[in-house]
């Protein structure tokens, strides 16, 4: 075969030129630019990546773009269309999430193959760093992979006090770690905690969970308080060995039901790792002494069939659970209002959730009608999913007995209540004196299992 060469490298020409031209010619579907929050001055090499909203990538990568000398970015990848996050991240600097209203619902960005976002801009603070070593009672360094965390605490619901994680580190060799990425703030740093998070034994078995301060619990921990870009050095921290032992969980049920194909099972205020043996039990290592309540879901499929939950004591040795599951129930009722006159919104959504992490929502239909089924063992309260502007949620009826916060629905193995009354009423204030606050919960329903809300908020809801 004959090749006319010098016409080939012609048409190889146009055929490169044609490609780098529809690059150019591409509009990138998110641009913007990433600099310093002190002195404004451009951050180069910074990476900003699409991290999709509710699934992961198949490879742990993500469309993304690295800033130029002037701190710009262009991000030109097609994407599926999908609701992403918009994260910038660079060296020596606390990575941040774009939102559009400084919300968390704010950072759920639709993008697709013909958005155009532009100007999505990030000021970075400068990280603060803690850096530490860990020692034994012989005031020996200890050796690698020693779990470290960095903990905020911040207000929950009811004035209780929850523990962030705000990073970890693992020791090296020497027992030294260090603590990065932290924003300016308050500080306490825990080893192979808080409750077990990133914990496991080396050779010579378990460490107790310490906080600096060589104290065992968060509430008495020294405080460091660190401003943006400082650097918190030579922290030290005593620690001893503890003997832990293993949990053995021999789940049944529900009765009257398909076998499941497996259970769950999780100790609440844990941090653990839990395994399935040929013989059909469950076991959970590393749990050290007290007192605790375990909580197991039957699953058939990506459907749960039942919940059950048991309260059990680690003293000096493993312990052996047997454990009946609960079936499914259902909750039915009506919503009411206080005033006779007034219609009840077609577009109002009831919650429940439980205090175990169980939630769902349901419609109200014509009639103010609303049904949950297969609903799990365990303690409901009530909230408003979805309401019109203006309506406050006056109080809620099961069984006779008014249920609230403190005093809520309990439901039981295959326990079915159909007189549930939810009273709906229009003037804000009187909510309050009911001692029952409202929900703000946007659009959207919670089905299958969940985590809790951070907060009750009353607000009037309709008007």
């Amino acid at each position: 075969m004959n090749l006319n060469l010098p016409r080939v490298g012609v048409l190889l020409s146009l055929v490169a030129v044609c490609v780098v031209g529809d690059a150019q010619a591409r509009e990138p579907q998110v641009a913007g630019r990433v600099i310093r929050s002190d002195n404004g001055m451009p951050i180069e090499g910074a990476t900003v990546e699409l991290e999709q909203a509710w699934a992961l990538s198949s490879n742990g990568q993500y469309p993304n773009a690295i800033t130029d000398k002037n701190g710009e970015y262009q991000l030109v990848q097609i994407v599926k269309a999908d609701a992403y996050r918009i994260r910038a991240s660079a060296e020596g600097f606390v990575g941040q999430t774009y939102s559009r209203d400084g919300t968390a619902e704010g950072q759920l960005q639709r993008i697709d193959a013909t958005t155009q976002l532009r100007g999505i801009d990030f000021r970075l603070n400068r990280e603060a760093i803690i850096r530490g070593v860990l020692a034994d009672a012989e005031g020996k360094s200890v050796g690698v992979g020693i779990s470290v965390t960095a903990v905020r605490k911040e207000e929950g619901e009811k004035g209780t006090v929850r523990l962030r994680v705000a990073n970890s580190a693992k020791t090296d060799t020497g027992g030294r770690f260090v603590l990065t990425k932290l924003e300016s703030g308050t500080y306490f740093v825990c080893v192979n905690g808080p409750d077990g998070l990133n914990a496991f034994p080396d050779a010579g078995g378990w460490y107790r969970e310490t906080w600096y301060g060589d104290v065992g619990s968060a509430k008495d921990a020294k405080v460091l308080m660190l401003k943006e870009g400082e650097e918190q050095n030579d922290i030290r921290i005593a620690v001893e060995r503890e003997q832990r032992y293993r949990v053995n969980v021999w789940p049944s049920g529900p009765e009257d039901q398909a076998n499941p194909d497996r259970y769950s099972v999780h100790i609440e205020g844990r941090s653990h790792s839990s395994r399935r043996e040929p013989d059909g039990s469950y076991v959970i290592p590393g749990i050290p002494p007290g007192r605790y309540r375990l909580v197991s879901v039957a699953w058939l499929g990506s459907e749960y069939q039942g919940e059950g939950d048991i309260t059990f004591d680690v003293t000096n040795a493993d312990v052996t659970l047997h454990l009946v599951v609960g079936g499914l129930g259902e909750i039915k009722g009506a919503v009411k209002s206080d005033d006779p006159q007034a219609k009840i919104p077609s577009e109002v959504m009831i919650g429940i959730e439980s205090h175990e992490g169980a939630a769902q929502g349901s419609d109200v239909d014509a009639a103010g009608h609303f049904t949950f089924g297969r609903v799990l063992p365990g303690s409901y309260e009530f909230k408003l999913l979805k309401n019109p502007a203006g309506v406050v949620l006056r109080s809620i009826i099961c069984r006779g007995a008014v249920v609230t916060p403190d005093t809520p629905l309990r439901i039981g193995d295959r326990e079915r209540v159909k007189d549930c009354e939810v009273f709906l009423g229009t003037d804000a204030s009187t909510s309050h004196e009911s001692g029952y606050a409202t929900l703000s919960g946007g659009d959207a329903a919670i089905t299958g299992l969940g985590s809790r809300d951070a907060s009750l908020i009353a607000r009037p809801i309709w008007p």
